[in-house]
């Protein structure tokens, strides 16, 4: 057991060291991504590598017939998916729903934190697309829907340490939430950036989880601007690990850089509201 030193000491260590596992890349996320990328894909193509993992295949058809999809006929296969939601939005699921394996934890606690932070995640994905769809910046919604499923992703990375050091008897007992929040606060930012180079994802995501929160960044970058404004709107509706009280969207320096109406916000906090917390689920 931990003697004399600080638990944010301690998981700075962990986090430090060179052997530390850090979460590794779904694979099935990555072929997805490789396979839209090439330009030349086809619906029966996906079909067959999704259907290599029946459960990242059952859970892209569940959402496809989600209510957040409202007014599409209902679909039983891949290819269909495909068809009927186009290429775009089909990555994006296939990719979110590849991801979700990764937030689990054996701590009751971390637990619990981690299902919180996949629904935050989902609902700032999902937000930031469906953001930029209605903001003149279609052409980068898919950039949007990554940066915002990816902006907390070191929180993960912390969260899989803190389940490890209870796991091995380093804190036997519950964490005070509050200490567990400030430790999240302070170190995620580096620790997300760092997985996302480690995964060999886009450099511009690595920007988002490094600077979303600070406020000292001036940032002209739509895809930044936009997954600042739909964390702020799920931190304002609870839809994080903590709520903010008396934040007002139309008032951010992002909705006044953006050009956001407020009617427009108003149907963010809506669709927040009512889909995209039902895809986490």
């Amino acid at each position: 057991m931990t003697q004399g030193r600080s638990l944010i000491d301690v998981l700075g260590e962990e986090l430090a060291r060179n052997d530390l596992q850090l979460p590794v890349y779904p694979g099935v996320a990555a072929r997805v991504q490789a396979l839209a990328a090439s330009g030349t894909a086809s619906a029966e193509q996906f079909e067959r590598l999704l259907s290599q993992d029946p459960a990242i295949a059952s859970q892209v058809l569940r959402v496809s017939n989600s209510a957040f999809y409202a007014g599409l006929s209902s679909v039983s296969t891949i290819r269909a998916a495909v068809l009927r939601l186009g290429l775009d939005q089909l990555v994006s699921l296939a990719v979110a729903c590849a991801n979700k394996g990764q937030f689990v934890a054996k701590d009751p606690q971390v637990q619990r934190l981690l299902t919180q932070l996949w629904q935050h995640s989902v609902a700032v994905a999902f937000g930031a697309k469906w953001l930029a769809d209605r903001t003149g910046y279609r052409s980068q919604a898919g950039e949007c829907f990554m940066a915002g499923l990816f902006h907390d992703i070191g929180k993960l990375l912390i969260l899989k340490v803190l389940d490890d050091l209870r796991r091995r008897g380093e804190w036997p007992h519950e964490l005070p939430e509050a200490l567990v929040h400030e430790l999240l606060a302070s170190l995620h930012a580096e620790q997300g950036a760092r997985l996302i180079r480690q995964w060999n994802l886009s450099p511009l995501y690595a920007d988002v989880a490094r600077t979303h929160n600070d406020l000292s960044v001036e940032e002209t970058n739509p895809v930044h601007l936009i997954v600042r404004l739909v964390n702020h709107a799920c931190t304002k509706l609870g839809m994080n690990l903590y709520r903010q009280d008396g934040v007002v969207l139309a008032a951010s320096p992002e909705a006044s850089a953006l050009g956001v109406k407020d009617v427009v916000l108003a149907e963010l906090e809506i669709m927040l509201e009512d889909g995209a917390q039902t895809l986490a689920a």
